[in-house]
């Protein structure tokens, strides 16, 4: 006893590390040996404790008021309003049982009670008038039915384990493995848990005032709270959104000026996807907050740390780093060092600085936020999930997939061991790691871990929502990403139907699923509606924020890609620019989105035949990740791909090869042999071998991208179109015209599969197995295939595209080679008028179009006409 109650060799009184353990000391019963002898050690035991302390109380008391209540208050607090408590397992004991029986124990500790068990307190509390009768019979009433709940959950488990559930029966969770591993609260059960909080909140309260000095505050409590907003409380720990939304919007008829519940309605749209009505909620509260108490308070700190997060959440990160700048700065005037709403804000801050591309500054706040949480809080809390769930988002903006697969994880085991496998908060981890798996090319564990979220999100809030319609986008974007056009179709189409039925439109989800449907129209050829759907988007981005925010970057970015996939070069280096301008805005130089917009602008210049330009943009691009990332980094290897691709187009096939090998060595490093990266880099060399004419070396490398695509994608899939085109140009250029028909033929039956039937690499197809019957003979063969190409292409395309005029070039030359004259001198000139039409006429192919019409009205004899084409070639003066 004497160790509990004297100082340690450093000076610290023993009661102050252990605060318990000398109230221990006295709850024992005597089993065995002299009754005599335990009574003289009771007696010792109350003897010390009895002695003065401090502001006229014994050490008993002393102990009860300033160490074990305190500590009691802090680790039972109910969390009302808590995000982080929202549907949280109950563990029975802690959250339901133990504050009321040790918050009785110490009051009767003070008021110098001798009770041996929690009723006989409540009565003698009673009896002293410490606290009325009716809140004596309700806290009879909590500990009755909390007794119970105990001993229902040990039956439950056949052990002492205390683990409730609930959201599994209310949501119509039937897996039987759930229910049986934890205890699922039925509609009874949850209406006596209803019914604990509603005394429990006002008991919680009076405490908190009683030791606040306000003792009165207990005899005056009945402990009972009805009210609204203790409703819509219990409603929101409950995961009830609907009920509490109800609560809180009637309980601000009453009180409109109420900020808890301004806030509280705030939280719930900001978890339904509605930013903007979040925002009107917070904004509200903080106006009403500085109103009342200064700007120096932590409710105006609180306000301005929810609307940091809405605006990062709208992507303006400008607005979104000044709310979280101005929480940190009350935070320093109205918080000691240990508070933990430190690592709150310093959360916050870590999670814009990740998305402004400033990883360093990112990674140094989120690890502090993790220290702090790590100190405050056991291992197992959600905030330190949430700590190692934003420290996994920044190795993954780093590119550092297996280390933020390892942080996700570490973070899903926490939040499955508080929440069950049937939470929301277990989904957006699930969603996380479907982002992480995806950026792997692992389509079969990026659509598991999407559809894992997807099945949790559509149990708790049906079809209907916003959150499950941008659960059905992004599986539709992993669909779409590794190929799939079809099912990308259908998810990104449901997605659309569930946000177009809200009564309330969600304008940021819809510019986002329009966005996502103009990408997918493209890949499926359907030209005019991917124009349509990527247009809307960026009217929706504009009307929403204005024209410097990171969402419209995203728009531009995507009618970008859609005008050039047309062949609309002038447009799509508007919108390059456009998204180039703001991403600089809002950036700086450094930053991983600018890079990628100097990337989109090279392809754009390398589109237009301007290399140089190209050259020069694709190595801007190059610069700014190798600087973030490194140079031998998985970021990085994209860009040494496209430098490569702009230098075949040069010529320049020794670069060419150094850039394509520098990614192929980065992939190999990163993801292993069997890769779709490593494949299109083994597909990228054999371009060039076939170029420099070493089929043997083309044959090869275009053989190793075939085999890696057919064991990752299997046979029907986009890149194997690619593939057996590849190989078949390859045997095609080697003369062996059998085995290129082969597999040109294969390329088109799958591509016949996997696309829509306008889509330009069936174009592509057609033109090649053209090409390769002309050089057979076969000019009726090559005419069919190479007809075929141009309806395609004039059907994506429109007419006036390079890509047609190369299509009736090639008709004329089979016709010509045919005899048939007319014919050939008719697809010519279509030919002749596009290109004149595109490029003027003072270029090489006009001259070339020239030359061979003249050969056709000669051979026609037709010599006025072949001469005047003569004299036209003659007449252009081509720039060296």
């Amino acid at each position: 006893m004497a160790q509990y109650i004297a100082q340690d060799e450093q000076g610290k009184w023993w009661h102050e590390k252990e605060p318990h353990l000398p109230m221990e000391l006295l709850n024992f019963t005597h089993l065995l040996g002299s009754e005599e002898l335990t009574e003289h050690y009771r007696k010792n035991v109350r003897d010390e404790l009895e002695k003065p302390c401090q502001e006229g109380l014994d050490l008993c008391q002393y102990l009860a008021k300033h160490h074990l209540v305190q500590e009691d208050m802090e680790t039972f607090n109910p969390g009302m309003g808590l995000l982080e408590r929202q549907g949280m397992l109950f563990k029975v004991k802690n959250d339901l049982y133990r504050f009321p029986h040790l918050a009785l124990d110490r009051l009767a500790l003070l008021k110098k009670i001798a009770a041996s068990d929690t009723f006989t307190r409540i009565d003698k509390l009673s009896e002293l008038g410490v606290i009325t009768e009716g809140a004596a019979e309700k806290l009879k009433d909590w500990m009755n039915i909390a007794l119970f709940m105990r001993l229902k959950t040990y039956s439950h488990y056949q052990a002492q384990q205390e683990m409730m559930n609930p959201l599994i029966k209310p949501f119509g969770f039937d897996d039987p493995d759930l229910i049986r591993k934890q205890f699922a609260l039925e509609h009874k059960a949850l209406e006596k848990i209803k019914k604990i909080y509603r005394i429990f909140i006002p008991f919680y309260q009076v405490m908190q005032k009683f030791l606040g000095g306000h003792e009165e505050s207990l005899k005056l409590s009945d402990l009972e709270d009805n009210s609204l907003q203790a409703q819509g409380n219990i409603a929101l720990r409950l995961l009830q959104h609907k009920e509490a939304k109800k609560c809180y919007k009637s309980a601000l008829m009453i009180e409109s000026k109420n900020t808890e519940v301004l806030n509280a309605l705030g939280v719930i749209y900001n978890a339904q996807g509605n930013l903007a009505k979040a925002a009107y909620f917070f904004e509200e509260a903080l106006k009403i907050d500085f109103k009342l108490y200064g700007k120096n308070h932590s409710k105006v700190e609180r306000n301005y740390t929810h609307l940091g997060m809405i605006y990062h959440a709208q992507g303006n990160l400008e607005k979104a780093i000044d709310c979280a700048k101005k929480a940190f700065e009350i935070g320093t005037k109205v918080y000691n060092g240990k508070h933990p709403v430190w690592a709150i804000l310093y959360s916050n801050q870590g999670e814009i600085y990740r998305d402004q591309g400033d990883l360093k500054r990112a990674w140094d706040y989120a690890s502090l936020a993790l220290k702090i949480d790590s100190r405050l809080h056991s291992i197992d809390s959600p905030h330190v999930a949430m700590d190692y769930h934003n420290l996994g988002t920044i190795h993954q903006s780093q590119g550092n997939i297996a280390e933020a697969a390892k942080y996700i994880n570490q973070a899903l085991q926490i939040n499955i061991k508080l929440y069950g496998r049937n939470h929301p908060n277990v989904a957006t981890i699930y969603h996380t790691l479907a982002t992480i798996y995806d950026a792997q090319m692992d389509v079969q564990k990026a659509t598991e871990y999407a559809k894992k979220s997807l099945d949790i999100y559509i149990k708790f809030f049906g079809e209907k929502h916003s959150t499950v319609a941008s659960n059905y986008h992004s599986l539709g974007m992993i669909y779409q990403v590794h190929g799939d056009v079809k099912k990308a179709a259908k998810y990104i189409s449901k997605a659309l139907s569930i946000a177009l039925s809200f009564r309330e439109k969600n304008p940021p989800l819809l510019a986002k699923i329009y966005g996502g449907l103009g990408i997918n129209y493209q890949a499926q050829g359907k030209v005019s509606k991917a124009v349509k759907y990527a247009q809307r988007a960026l009217e929706i981005a504009l009307d929403q924020y204005d024209e410097n925010q990171l969402e419209v970057v995203t728009c531009y970015s995507n009618l970008r890609q859609v005008h050039q996939e047309q062949g609309n070069l002038d447009k799509a280096m508007e919108y390059a620019k456009r998204a180039l301008k703001i991403a600089l805005n809002n950036y700086g130089e450094n930053h991983s989105e600018v890079a990628t917009c100097y990337s989109n602008l090279a392809q754009v210049y390398q589109e237009q035949g301007n290399l140089e330009e190209a050259i020069k943009y694709a190595k801007q691009a190059l610069q700014i990740d190798e600087q973030i990332f490194g140079e031998n980094h998985f970021k990085v290897a994209p860009n040494y791909n496209n430098l490569g691709t702009i230098y075949i187009e040069q010529n320049n096939l020794n670069k060419a090869s150094k850039y394509f090998n520098q990614a192929l060595q980065i992939y190999r490093e990163v993801v292993g042999e069997n890769h779709p990266h490593v494949a299109g880099s083994y597909n990228n060399l054999g371009i060039i071998y076939k170029k420099q004419g070493n089929f043997k070396k083309a044959t090869k490398y275009s053989n190793k991208a075939l085999t890696i695509n057919l064991k990752f994608f299997g046979e029907n899939h986009p890149n194997m179109v690619i593939n057996y085109n590849n190989l078949g140009m390859i045997y095609q250029r080697q003369g062996n015209l059998e085995k290129a028909a082969e597999y040109t033929t294969k390329s088109l039956a799958i591509g016949a599969k996997v696309y829509n039937e306008n889509h330009p690499s069936l174009a592509l197809c057609h033109t090649n197995l053209g090409m390769i019957y002309q050089e057979q003979g076969d000019l009726e063969q090559a005419a069919k295939y190479i007809k075929k190409s141009l309806e395609i292409n004039i059907r994506h395309w429109g007419i006036n595209h390079p890509t047609v005029a190369l299509g009736y070039n090639e008709l004329g030359s089979i016709y010509q080679k045919q005899g048939s004259l007319e014919e050939a001198a008719t697809f010519t000139n279509q030919a002749l008028k596009i290109n004149i039409k595109l490029l003027g006429e003072n270029n090489l192919t006009v001259v070339l179009l020239y030359r061979k019409l003249a050969q056709i009205y000669k051979a026609q004899g037709n010599s006025k006409k072949a001469a005047e084409y003569a004299k036209k070639v003659r007449g252009i003066k081509l720039k060296p």
